[in-house]
């Protein structure tokens, strides 16, 4: 049943998405630009959802720290609580720079392969010399609803028990692997489609990368429990 309705959830962002994709003309490099912008949105909020869920829940799964590093056995609840909080931040904005790093990086190769409006921002001489969060501004503002549909597809990952392992969940999800295939699939997708449909192969390029995005089968991590100190260990209170 839970397969069944991820299944549904991806299948109407599919619709949703190829929609806008159709209704608004995508171009194809709108298209890749609008996967980065929500890939780096989905980093961002698995790293930040995370931090929250660290802090708000450390008192009570101190026994689950407890076991992991012995020595905070020796720490009392209230001494614990108001030392993770500034560690917990720390690796949060670790976390986040890192993925700014790498998606800037991603940026420039889709300034050089998939050059767009405004030059300033997405050509090859104009990511490269912008501040990272312009571009991201001004994409942002354009194409919330590809960020939001991003998201809600895959609300599951954000309520993972164990938010330690959501902090580098993009790393060991397959969505870094959707976006390469799309990569791969690219050339060869544009080539066929406009030897069959010529005027309009972009939107059935995209709609086709649409659903490479969504409909490849997501690889779900397994999820280990944390124990809550103030919980019966058999019942497996989470965090």
């Amino acid at each position: 049943m839970k397969s069944f309705l991820n299944f549904a959830v991806s299948l109407i962002a599919f619709g949703l998405t190829s929609y806008l994709a159709i209704v608004q003309k995508w171009a194809v490099q709108e298209f890749c630009w609008c996967v980065w912008l929500a890939g780096f949105f989905y980093s961002w909020t698995c790293v930040i959802t995370a931090v929250f869920q660290i802090m708000l829940n450390s008192r009570a799964n101190k026994n689950y720290y407890d076991e992991k590093v012995p020595f905070i056995k020796n720490i009392s609840p209230e001494m614990f609580t108001l030392g993770i909080i500034p560690v917990t931040l720390l690796i949060g904005f670790v976390a986040l720079y890192i993925y700014c790093w790498i998606f800037s990086f991603y940026g420039l190769f889709l300034s050089v392969f998939a050059e767009m409006q405004p030059l300033n921002l997405f050509g090859r001489n104009g990511f490269i010399n912008s501040d990272f969060f312009t571009p991201v501004t001004y994409l942002a503002q354009i194409y919330w609803p590809m960020i939001l549909i991003v998201l809600i597809t895959n609300a599951e990952d954000f309520m993972q028990k164990n938010a330690w392992q959501r902090i580098v969940l993009p790393f060991k999800s397959n969505e870094i692997v959707r976006i390469h295939l799309m990569t791969l699939a690219l050339p060869f997708l544009m080539m066929l489609t406009w030897a069959f449909f010529k005027g309009a192969y972009q939107q059935l390029t995209i709609v086709l990368l649409i659903g490479i995005f969504y409909l490849i089968p997501k690889k779900r991590q397994k999820d280990k429990t944390i124990v809550s100190q103030h919980s019966n260990p058999t019942s497996g209170a989470t965090q």
